[in-house]
This record gives structure tokens, C-alpha cells and sequence, in this order.
């Protein structure tokens, strides 16, 4: 997300509710905070075009944005989301400028820098002018509204993405937060009403660039950024908020936002359990090794299916999360994200792909690659220093941030024939099961937790029968005997 040194000046302003891109800090939100991420949606993609720039090719666009590319925007949603989340996008009619709709002094290229702030005002502008020519030219905004908290309407558009030709990195705005202008309805400040509908946050991103739209879409979802802002390296690998490069080869969300977002299918992991893990592109399975706001989650990844293509070989992904990291759900303190990020601390981040080869070459700054999956004779297991990873304790391990061994491990791992990997996992014996995200509905609560009850087996004393009953059921089979000899053959 581009980074706008000016919000800060603008947050004294700030109203007392819930905060935007949170990474789900806060669920209440749908609506005037965050676009909806499960059911059905209608999304509108309008297309900005300044003359002497490339044109769009809509077509291409139309193309990208359709349920029918298997490589495009809306099936990465639906398998990302196991099909909870549904959107379907419209392609609005372009909206054309002659010349460029930023003030010439400051912008006489048109070209948009990383940071600057200069782009701030007159980037509200043109998103406010560019909702209210779509609407003169006769688009219908407010169909565009069917999904909410509650799964249904509730007078907020279901997401807005501005595409433009002009070089542009990329942004999510919160425009309903800064809006002191018009707001299209009226009246002055706060979401712009357009057909009796509200708009309160945008996806925006240039160079007709449709691949940069679906990371910033992921922002009207509630999601952070996590990638490295300070540059000390790339951020998060295996997460399309994360390092991606914004090319075909679009990632998987990580471990850690198909949890929250519930997308995922949620294995709480209680005493010693050997398990099989599906792959994620298709079973959603995500196994959490403790409880609380620290924790360890593994899943399955690998090269298979239209995404997570560019993974050099299949294995468990093991994510280190502590939600304790810079994660706020006051509103305003989105800025302070995008200043200094929840994954900005190599060694520390809110989310940390922890290597099976141990030699953590990400927190480096080098790249992810083969070795740093859990394949066939790897393990993670605790460190009996009782230090935590860090840059001066470069130790594999479950152990805690605060430096405490937990008895956390991950053993004896199994690539199968069809993909699924068997491996043991540890985690306490008790008080495992009780954390939830929501009262009812799917990835609430875990589909399991512990292993299920051992089947009963036989039929002796101390196996659920009673010696009263075992000699009832032994008189019972000797007369059947004894009735069956009487009658004879």
C-alpha cells in the first residue's frame, strides 16, 4: 500500500470506532470499514483513462476480472476462500480525461511517486470527481450494494477499484475517514452517497496494472500489508499481502489471514496427534499448534492448481504469529501500520515463515526457496535455552518470543502420493479447544480439535461392559446354544 506520509497530520480528527485494514482486530466493521469477505458481492471496477498514456485494454480487463479465468481475480478470491468469498465485478464505463486530473505544477508528467504527499488532496479529488462522472454518465451505483455483516445489504457499496493508465503504485484508501469535502449527497465529510448508496473506501492502482489490484483489494477486506515497508528485506513470503511481485504467479493467502478471515478449515491441535494435511489450494486445512495470541500454524503448500505456481516444491509452510505485534483496532491507527508495519521486524513480525532448513535466510534478506518448506526429515521442536529466535539466537524453534519453551513440536514428516502430508504434531494436553472467532457460522470455531474419540473394541470388562452385564449377555448366548442344539440340524 502506497504510503502517505500525510495521514498522520489527519488523524487527530479521527472518530471513535473501529479501524480500517486491522487484519481483523475488529469483525464489526463491514460496511463503513471494511468491505464484506464472505458470500456473495457485486464489485464495480471503473477504469480511468488519461489521453496520452497507453489505453486500457478492456477487454483484457473484462477478461481478468470474469469468473470464467481460472488464472483471474475472481476465481483467486473463490479458491482462496475455499468459495466463501464470491465477488463478481462489473466493468464500469471508462471515465476519460484529455489531460491530466492532477494539478500540472506538481504532477507534469502525471506520474505518481511512492510517498508523495502531494498526491493526497488531489488524489480524494479525482476519486470523488471520478464517482460523480460515472454516475452522470448514467451508471446505476446502487445494485451494487447486496452483501453486508449480516450477509445482505446494508447500504455500503460492496467494493469500489479504481483502475487509472498513469503511473501509479498502488493504494487502499479509506476516503470516508479524511472526506472534509463533498460527499456527492448533499452534504459535507464522511463516505460519498452516490443512488442512495454509500462509498467509503477504494482499491486503487496504475499502469492499467489488474494483478497490483488484487493485493490492494485485499486491503478493503480488512488486511494489512505484510511485506517489509523499511526494506531491511522482502516481509512475508507465501501471502499475496506479502512479498509478491504482482505478476501471474499470485500466492495463496498465508496461514494466519485464511484463519481470520475464516476461509480456512481450522485444526486445533490438543495433546499428540498424528494428522494429515491436505493441501491448502483445495482443502482450506490450516492445523494451529496453541491458543491465545501467539501461536504456530501449518499447512500444506505446494506448485498445483492456477496459484502458488512458483513454489519450488511441496511441503508445510510453519507460520510464527503473534498477534501482540503493532495490530490496533482504534481507529486511526492504520496510519501507524503504514509507517511502520506489523511485519517490519525480521525477527520479530506479526507473521514469520519459519524455514525447515534453519538457516533463515529470509530475516536476511535473501530469498525464499527450496528447503525452506518442512519436507521428509525435518522437525521443529522446542530450544531448552529458553531464548527466543532472534538475530543473536539464530535457533530454530516453538519457543515464544518472550524467550519460553513451550511444548509445541512438529515430527516425523510424510509427503503422500496425492499431495496430503502426514506428520506429528504436539501441543498441551489440555485448554486447547475453548478460542473461537465468532459465535456460529463456517471457520468460527475449529472443525476439530484434538484427536476423536477412539473407537470401543471388544467386548470385555473395563471396555464399557460390567461383569453383571457381561453374564447376562453369556447366559443369553448358552440358551441360543442350547436351542439350537434342541432343535438339532
Amino acid at each position: 500500500m502506497l504510503r502517505l506520509l500525510s495521514l498522520v497530520a489527519l488523524c487527530a480528527a479521527s472518530l471513535a470506532r473501529a479501524d480500517y485494514m486491522d487484519h481483523f482486530v475488529q469483525r464489526e466493521d463491514v460496511g463503513p470499514r471494511k468491505a464484506p469477505s464472505l458470500g456473495d458481492s457485486k464489485v464495480i471496477l471503473i477504469p480511468i483513462e488519461v489521453a496520452g498514456f497507453p489505453p486500457i485494454d478492456v477487454a483484457a480487463l473484462e477478461a481478468f476480472f470474469s469468473p470464467e479465468n481460472p488464472n483471474g481475480f475472481v476465481r483467486y478470491y473463490e479458491t482462496a476462500s475455499l468459495g466463501r468469498y464470491r465477488p463478481r465485478v462489473t466493468v464500469a464505463p471508462r471515465v476519460h480525461y484529455a489531460n491530466c486530473p492532477l494539478p500540472a505544477a506538481q504532477f507534469p508528467t502525471c506520474a505518481v511517486a511512492r510517498g508523495d504527499i502531494n498526491a493526497f488532496t488531489a488524489g480524494m479529488d479525482m476519486m470523488r470527481e471520478v464517482v460523480k462522472k460515472t454516475d452522470e454518465a448514467g451508471f446505476d451505483f446502487a445494485p451494487y450494494d447486496v452483501n453486508g455483516r449480516k450477509g445482505v445489504a446494508d447500504g455500503w457499496l460492496d467494493g469500489v477499484m479504481l483502475l487509472t493508465n498513469v503511473p501509479f503504485g498502488g493504494i487502499a484508501f479509506p476516503f470516508a475517514f479524511f472526506n472534509r469535502g463533498d460527499n456527492l449527497g448533499g452534504g459535507t465529510g464522511g463516505p460519498l452517497i452516490v443512488d442512495g448508496v454509500k462509498v467509503g473506501h477504494f482499491a486503487v492502482a496504475g499502469d492499467s496494472d489488474a494483478f497490483v489490484m488484487v493485493h490492494e483489494f485485499g486491503h478493503l477486506l480488512g488486511l494489512t500489508d505484510l511485506y517489509d515497508e523499511s526494506g531491511q528485506y522482502d516481509g512475508l513470503n507465501l501471502s499475496w499481502m506479502g512479498s509478491w511481485g504482482y505478476d501471474a504467479n499470485i500466492p495463496l493467502p498465508d496461514a494466519e489471514t485464511r484463519f481470520r478471515l475464516r476461509w480456512g478449515a481450522w485444526n486445533q491441535v490438543q495433546g499428540r496427534q498424528r494428522v494429515t494435511i491436505r493441501p491448502a489450494e483445495t482443502s482450506g486445512d490450516v492445523f494451529r499448534l496453541g491458543a491465545g495470541d501467539e501461536y504456530f500454524l501449518v499447512e500444506n503448500r505446494g506448485p498445483g492448481g492456477a496459484f502458488d505456481r512458483a513454489l519450488p516444491e511441496r511441503g508445510l509452510a510453519v507460520f510464527h504469529v503473534d498477534r501482540k505485534v503493532k495490530l490496533d483496532g482504534t481507529e486511526g491507527q492504520f496510519v501507524n501500520r503504514i509507517l511502520d508495519c506489523v511485519n517490519c521486524d525480521p525477527w520479530h513480525p506479526y507473521i514469520r515463515l519459519v524455514q525447515a532448513d534453519g538457516k533463515f535466510e529470509i530475516e536476511k534478506n535473501k530469498k525464499f526457496g527450496v528447503g525452506d518448506l518442512f519436507t521428509a526429515g525435518t522437525f521443529l521442536r522446542p530450544d531448552s535455552s529458553g531464548l527466543p529466535v532472534s538475530k543473536t539466537n539464530a535457533v530454530n524453534s516453538t519457543n515464544l518470543y518472550s524467550g519460553a519453551a513451550s511444548s509445541l513440536r512438529l515430527d516425523d514428516v510424510r509427503l503422500l502420493d496425492d499431495g496430503s502430508i502426514e506428520v506429528t504434531l504436539d501441543a498441551p494436553e489440555t485448554g486447547q479447544c475453548d478460542d473461537r472467532l465468532c459465535a456460529e457460522g463456517d471457520g468460527c470455531a475449529p472443525v476439530r480439535c484434538g484427536e476423536p474419540p477412539a473407537p470401543k473394541s471388544g467386548c470385555g470388562v473395563g471396555e464399557g461392559l460390567t461383569p453383571a452385564l457381561l453374564a447376562l449377555l453369556l447366559e443369553k448366548r448358552l440358551r441360543r446354544r442350547e436351542q439350537r442344539v434342541l432343535r438339532g440340524p
